[in-house]
């Protein structure tokens, strides 16, 4: 019975740990860039507000009136491991690489300097 009690209390804590983030976590930021399916092909955009699971996005190049509200199946970010970015610190732009996504964070290197400046951002301090 002991044995029983502490794996079912080890099952429910590793349950929570994994289970609880991922579900409050959105998987859209305000001022994230991302892209978004339209009719077969996925365009840039920004996510202006988020309202749950969905995302209202204004596509880059067209005016407001494209703006709506879309469902995750819809919205990726427009980051992916590997990739180059430049990365906002403290008022300036660095040099970098994404390493990781989880979610809306992305763990980052900063180019010519070592593992112990890697962090974790969130999208708006990402560009290009």
């Amino acid at each position: 019975m002991k044995h029983k009690l502490m794996f079912g209390a080890a099952f429910m804590a590793t349950w929570l740990g994994i289970m609880i983030p991922n579900a409050l976590a959105s998987h859209c930021s305000i001022g994230q860039k991302g892209e978004v399916l339209w009719k077969g092909n996925w365009y840039s955009a920004k996510v202006l507000d988020v309202d749950g699971d969905y995302c209202y996005i204004t596509y880059d190049g067209y005016d407001s009136s494209w703006d709506e509200w879309v469902e995750p199946q819809r919205f990726r970010s427009a980051y992916r491991v590997g990739d180059s970015v430049k990365i906002y610190w403290q008022g300036q732009w660095y040099p970098g690489q994404i390493l990781a996504i989880s979610g809306n964070s992305y763990q980052i290197t900063y180019y010519g300097y070592d593992s112990s400046w890697n962090e974790w951002v969130e999208s708006s301090r990402l560009s290009r």
